[in-house]
This record gives structure tokens, sequence and C-alpha cells, in this order.
């Protein structure tokens, strides 16, 4: 399920994926920088990278942090140094632009390989492709989909790949995006059902953390935190996700997926400068 932004527009999943499938992309933008980079720090800050689409670009959030600021605000914490943030997430960017960039783009290619921490949060604007065939009547249910996950299933591992080529010693770490339809009622438009929802988020989170384990990084289960172990649970009626915007992490989720991330570890980091 895709996001997609304004009014009109319903999200169909997150993204992000993040999180991290859900409340993930919108809209079909080009790739620009959605945050300028935060650099509250010197020049021995540890340096942290996000990459991704809208579900990494703090949407949802009334701070306007999202769970990147407050994953480095809790890095900040626990490690006693300045972090410093350079979100380079952008709204409605795909795992194909991504993969692209990441092989092509030299400026970010040297931003990448200074990295200290790596952060992904991509999948929902995947998504938008299946949504097309699904409402154009081209095909039925979850095989509206089997292409597209394949896909960016292809794409996730060749962007950790890379990034660990390129970064062999970062922390490498990507979160799944939660399912946002279970509570999101007449925001999720009618052609999406619990069980295409389903499908994405969990195929998504098996893809991401699939290719984490590969390349020495480690993945953030939103879906579980988020709608429990059947991935199904409602996350709004606990104040996780927010219709307005929809179907984003909340100020509140945005900060459990901070704490997920976190928990995967700091190892390596204390002996930053």
């Amino acid at each position: 399920m895709s996001q997609l932004p304004g009014a009109t527009a319903a999200v169909i999943g997150l993204g992000l994926v993040v999180l991290l499938a859900g409340c993930g992309t919108s809209g079909r933008e080009g790739r620009t920088n959605a945050q300028p980079p935060v650099t509250s720090a010197s020049q021995q800050a540890v340096a942290v990278l996000a990459l991704g689409d809208s579900d990494a670009t703090g949407i949802g959030d009334p701070s306007g942090r999202g769970w990147v600021g407050r994953y480095s605000d809790l890095l900040q914490a626990r490690l006693g140094s300045p972090v410093a943030v350079n979100n380079r997430a952008a709204e409605g960017e795909t795992s194909d632009q991504l993969r692209q960039a990441v092989t092509d783009e030299s400026e970010l290619r040297q931003t990448v390989a200074r990295a200290d921490v790596i952060l992904i949060g991509i999948g929902g604007a995947d998504l938008n492709a299946g949504d097309d065939a699904l409402s154009a009547g081209s095909c039925q249910g979850t095989d509206c989909y089997t292409g597209v996950l394949r896909h960016f299933d292809t794409n996730i591992s060749a962007i950790a790949h890379e990034l660990r080529r390129l970064a062999p010693s970062a922390l490498l770490r990507a979160i799944s995006l939660p399912n946002v339809f279970p509570g999101a009622g007449a925001a999720i438009p009618a052609f999406i059902t619990a069980d295409i929802s389903r499908h994405e988020v969990t195929a998504q989170r098996s893809s991401v953390c699939r290719a984490m384990l590969a390349n020495g990084g480690r993945c953030a289960d939103a879906v579980k935190a988020f709608n429990g172990q059947a991935a199904n649970a409602d996350a709004y009626r606990p104040g996780l996700l927010t219709k307005d915007p929809c179907c984003y992490p909340s100020g509140r989720g945005q900060q459990l997926i901070a704490r997920l991330l976190i928990a995967t570890g700091i190892q390596g980091l204390s002996d930053s400068p």
C-alpha cells in the first residue's frame, strides 16, 4: 500500500518502512532532500545518515524530528558524544531511485563512506505500481503486488550490499514499515483489503531484514511492535499512528521506532571520537 499526499489521497502502506508499506511514502516526486542536515556537533561528531522515502522524513511527528531525529537524540544520550544528522530521505522515493543514487551519485557515495551510522526507511512508494494495477482491474488481490515485492526485494538487497561496500565499518540499520490498514477505515481506498495490506508489510519486512542480515546490519521490526505478532492489530487505537496526516507514525510511534533501533545495538560507536 502506498501513501498519497494531500486531503484527496489515502495511505495504503507505510512508507515505512518506513513505517518504513504503511505510512509509506507518498506521491511520486523527484529525489530531493526532505530535511536539511542537522549539525548539532563538532567536527568529531558521530555522523548519522538517513536514506529512504517519506517514512523516514518525520511526517506525522508534530515535533518534526521523526524516528531519525529521535534515534539520534537517544544515540547521543547513550554515547555521551555529539551526533550530526544528515537526513537524505525524500518523499516519493522508490527503491529503484535509491539504488540508482547509491550506485551512481558520487556526492552521496562520498557521504555514505563518511557515515558512522546509516539508517534506511523505504518501501511505501514502491507499492504505487501495485495499487495502480489493482485499481485499474488488471489483476486481483495480492497478485497485483507479486512483481512489485519481488523487485523491492532485489533492490533492497543491492542497496544494503553497496552501502556496506562503501562503509564497511558503519552501523547499518533499517526499519520495516507497520501495517496502517487495521483501524484506518475510510482513509484507506476501498480496493485495498486487510489481506493485501498484511501481505505487503510482511513481505517487505522479510526483504528488509534479510538484506540487513546478509550485510552485517540489523532491522527494527516495526510491524510486530505496532501490529503484534500476527501483524494485524490496530495501531491507531494506542496512538502509534495518525490519521491526520494519514497514515504515518505519530510522535509516539516515531519514538517507538527510535527505541527499537537503539535496541538493535550500538557496538563499535562507543569507540568513535
